[in-house]
This record gives structure tokens, C-alpha cells and sequence, in this order.
């Protein structure tokens, strides 16, 4: 038989308290969550010493708060130990069969986990969790510690693989200890509201399994480190998570960019200044955005490098702390190392490359859309040139028509009357007829010539209609000025000609 003396599982389950950027709203709500993994009767003082800003450790309630439960089968007692760990809560939940001198079968710790997740009224940790499993083998017990490990691993996590889930193993106290562990994020290709939870399977266990009573009693002085050290463990784990969400999400950004690109290329050769400018206005906004997200992917990064260092602090402390307490055992907690590896191995590097792809992506991106804009910028700047000049063209035209005289100044014309040849000066009391008027001589187009001492007379034609005289001069003015603008505009082509050619003229040395 697989049996185990007072089989005991500790839950270690972490909760994100506050997230940078976030207010006394987000931080009620995620207190109100954590809140629901306790006993009613504990949420009144539950956040009494949570008053300060930053902390790295606060023990939340003044005592431990402990239970007891009645079962045929298996009594249980366990109790409640909440801390707040800088801007994460922990709770250490921890619950045993209340037997210390009877071996209990390995499938006890299935009655165990349902006990503690009917506690935790089944909520799921926000960041990750970390089981516990230990005990003392009888000394009767002729079986292997690893294949009780095996079935003890098999109640808590039924259908798991323990050889595809086992990191490691090693000797702590003079117990043995395996460590094993399932993670892989499941991200849908979409995007969609989604939650680490959700994409995330984390499973952590740790199997101790103490030699003798006196052993286990010493392990309890240690459970606080194993608080930490997991917590740091699961916020790496977490910052990588997040990172993952945040480049899917850049790389759907960068697919909104690409889009935008196109229109833009559609729309730039029509010079459609107003729908180029709503064209760029929107592709900035998806440059910008994807800055900011590139700029967290690469907080997420150094979230991860403090939380790996504090790890493995954390891990060292406890190995120096080992000699201490029992100086004739060979302890080996190396096994617990290759998570550093792995996450500077995998997880750093995998965000530095990406963070370094994403950069060269959005320089090229800002590359091509400046050189868009620049050339939008230059053609319109051009359309505004060409309408300027326009306009001081047409003003030099009008200008130049203004000093033109006006046809009501022409609206006489002088006819010059000849006297006959016989060179004597004869009086004119004739009317004479003007071509451009009616031929009624009572008509204002009838003038008799005056007199004049002078070789010949001149007669004086009236002007047209006066309905007609509006239409003369706006039609006059207007040649004037079109003539006028027209020479202007050649005056400047040839000038601008000029210009350029001057360059080209060879300097007498």
C-alpha cells in the first residue's frame, strides 16, 4: 500500500492587488474578489493593515484563522493565512486529515483538494497557484517515495503524466521532494476578451514527502519562504502571459496599418486632400497605439527579469538556511534552479527578439507613411502655389484694367467733316449722319456741325443705347484684364526659366 501519515496540501494562490495605471476602483474590485476566497466572517478586518502604498510582505489578519471539519472518513482541519505581497495577495490555504499517528492511502489528498476549493468557493487565481503535498512515510512502508509521489500526484491531479510533468527532484531536510509542472498558453488567433485564466493551464506541485513527524514539524518554519518564492515564480509566468496577449494584439495592429497603407495608395494619386487626411490621421493613431504596446510588451520583460532575480534570492536564502537546521543531511534544491534557465533560455529572449522584430516593423511603417505624407504635403503644397499665383495673376490683370479707360469715355467718336475742294469755307447747316444711329433726324444721332475757322469740322457721334453701355464695359475690362494676366503668366514662366538656367552658365574664370 501507497500510504501516508497525516497527508497535508497546501494551496498557494496569488491575485494581482493593483496594475500599474490603475485606481481605487480597479483595486476595490480585485480586493472584493480575493475577499470571496475567505470566510464571511473575515472580510471585515481582512484589509485593516493594508494602509501603505508599497510592501513587500503584510500578514493580513492578526492570527491565523483555522477550521475544523467532522467526516466519517476524514476529518479534516486546516486554516486561512492571507498576506499581501507588494501589489499581489497571497493566501497560503492549507488543510490536513486530522490523524497523526494512522496512515492515511495517497487518495486522501482527493477529499483534500475539494475541500479547499469548496473554501476558495471555487474561484480561479489571477496570477497562478502552487500546491503542496506532504506527509511522513510509515516505517513500515516498504514502497518507494517516488511511487507514492506518483499516487499522491495521481488523487491531486487526475489524469496528468507525471514523467512528461516532472522538473526534478532533490532532498530537503532529509526529505525527498519532486517538483512538477504543466504550463502552456492556449491564445485563439482572434482578438477576443480574454483573461489569463483562460489562456493559461499553470499547474505547480510540490511533493514532500518527511522521513519522520520531528522532520515535518521543521519544514513549517519555511512555508513563508515558499510564499515568496512562488509568488515570484507565477508573476513571471504571468508578465510572459501578458506579453504574448500584447503581441497578438500588435500584430493585429500592425495588419489595421497595412490596411490604411493600401487605402492610402488607392487614394493618393486622385489628390483627395480631404479623405489622404482622414486616411493619415487613422494610420497615426495605429502607429501610436502600436508604440504604446510595444513600450508595455517591453515592460512586461522587465517585469519578468525583477521577478526572476527576487527568485532566485529568495531561492538562495533558503538553501542557506538549510545547514542551520539540520547540518547532517545533504540538501539539494538545484532542481528548483531550472526554472531560471528556462526563463532566461525562453521567455526573455523570446520577448527581446520580439520587441526587436516589432521595432524594425514600425520603422519601416513610419518610414513609409512619412514619405506618403510628404509627398501629399508637397502636391498640396503645390495646388496651393498654383492657386496663389493664380489669384495674383488675375489681380495684375485686374489691376492693369482698372487704368484702361472706360468706354463710356470712348462713347463719342469724332468724325472728321471736309470741306469741298474749292478750299473756301462753307457753313454746314446740314445734319450729318451717323452710321451707328437711326436715320429719324429727329434722333440725337443728328448734329449739326459747328462752324470753324479751320480747314475741315469735326462731328460728334453720340453713344450707343444706355441699356447696352453695362455690357460694353464689363466685356472691356475683362479682355483688358485676360490680355493682361496673360502676359503676366509668360512673364513669370520665362523669369522662372531663366532662373533655372542661370546654374547653367558657365563663370568666366
Amino acid at each position: 500500500m501507497n500510504d501516508i501519515i497525516y497527508p497535508t496540501l497546501d494551496l498557494f494562490t496569488y491575485d494581482l492587488r493593483n496594475a500599474l495605471g490603475e485606481g481605487q476602483e480597479e483595486l476595490q474590485r480585485n480586493r472584493d474578489f480575493f475577499k470571496k476566497k475567505l470566510s464571511q466572517d473575515l472580510h471585515e478586518f481582512l484589509f485593516q493593515r493594508d494602509t501603505v502604498f508599497e510592501d513587500d510582505y503584510i500578514e493580513l489578519l492578526p492570527k491565523i484563522k483555522k477550521f475544523e471539519t467532522s467526516s466519517e472518513t476524514y476529518p479534516l482541519e486546516g486554516y486561512y493565512y492571507p498576506v499581501r505581497l507588494n501589489d499581489m495577495y497571497g493566501l497560503l490555504l492549507d488543510c490536513s486529515v486530522n490523524n497523526q499517528t494512522e496512515a492515511q492511502p495517497a487518495a486522501s489528498f482527493k477529499k483534500l483538494k475539494a475541500e479547499i476549493e469548496q473554501r476558495l468557493n471555487h474561484q480561479p487565481a489571477t496570477i497562478g497557484q502552487t500546491w503542496i503535498i506532504s506527509g511522513w512515510l510509515p516505517q513500515s512502508e516498504a514502497n518507494s517515495p517516488e511511487n507514492i509521489a506518483k499516487d499522491c500526484y495521481k488523487a491531486l491531479m487526475p489524469g496528468s503524466s507525471w514523467e512528461r510533468n516532472l522538473e526534478g527532484q532533490g532532498q530537503f531536510l532529509g526529505a525527498k521532494i519532486f517538483e512538477l509542472s504543466h504550463y502552456r498558453l492556449v491564445i485563439p488567433e482572434a482578438e477576443s476578451t480574454t483573461t489569463i485564466q483562460t489562456i493559461q493551464e499553470n499547474q505547480h506541485v510540490i511533493i514532500i514527502l518527511y522521513p519522520d513527524k520531528a522532520t515535518a514539524e521543521k519544514s513549517a518554519r519555511f512555508y513563508h519562504h515558499w510564499l515568496r518564492l512562488f509568488s515570484y515564480r507565477h508573476k513571471v509566468l504571468w508578465a510572459y502571459a501578458q506579453s504574448r496577449l500584447l503581441k497578438r494584439t500588435i500584430k493585429n495592429r500592425y495588419y489595421e496599418i497595412e490596411e490604411d497603407k493600401q487605402s492610402i495608395s488607392q487614394n493618393k494619386t486622385n489628390y483627395q486632400q480631404e479623405k489622404l487626411s482622414d486616411l493619415l490621421r487613422g494610420v497615426q493613431d495605429s502607429i501610436k497605439a502600436y508604440t504604446i504596446e510595444l513600450y508595455q510588451l517591453e515592460f512586461q520583460g522587465g517585469i519578468i527579469e525583477i521577478n526572476l532575480s527576487n527568485y532566485q534570492k529568495r531561492l538562495e536564502r533558503i538553501q542557506e538556511r538549510l545547514p542551520v537546521v539540520e547540518e547532517k543531511t545533504e540538501d539539494n534544491l538545484s532542481f528548483l534552479d531550472k526554472f531560471t534557465k528556462l526563463v532566461k533560455d525562453k521567455y526573455l529572449l523570446q520577448i527581446a527578439k520580439d520587441s526587436e522584430n516589432l521595432k524594425r516593423i514600425l520603422k519601416l511603417q513610419e518610414d513609409t507613411i512619412n514619405a506618403v505624407r510628404s509627398r501629399v504635403e508637397v502636391a498640396k503644397a503645390q495646388r496651393d502655389r498654383n492657386f496663389q499665383d493664380a489669384i495674383a495673376i488675375l489681380g495684375v490683370g485686374w489691376t492693369v484694367a482698372s487704368f484702361v479707360p472706360s468706354p463710356d469715355d470712348l462713347s463719342e467718336t469724332l468724325i472728321l467733316y471736309n470741306p469741298p475742294l474749292s478750299g473756301e469755307l462753307q457753313e454746314v447747316n446740314s445734319p450729318i449722319y451717323c452710321p451707328n444711329r437711326g436715320s429719324d433726324s429727329s434722333s440725337p444721332a443728328f448734329s449739326t456741325p459747328p462752324a470753324s475757322p479751320g480747314i475741315g469740322a469735326f462731328l460728334i457721334c453720340k453713344s450707343p443705347e444706355p441699356w447696352i453701355k453695362p455690357a460694353i464695359e464689363v466685356t472691356h475690362k475683362l479682355s483688358v484684364a485676360l490680355v493682361a494676366a496673360a502676359l503676366a503668366w509668360l512673364l513669370i514662366r520665362l523669369w522662372l526659366g531663366l532662373v533655372k538656367l542661370i546654374p547653367l552658365i558657365p563663370k568666366k574664370k
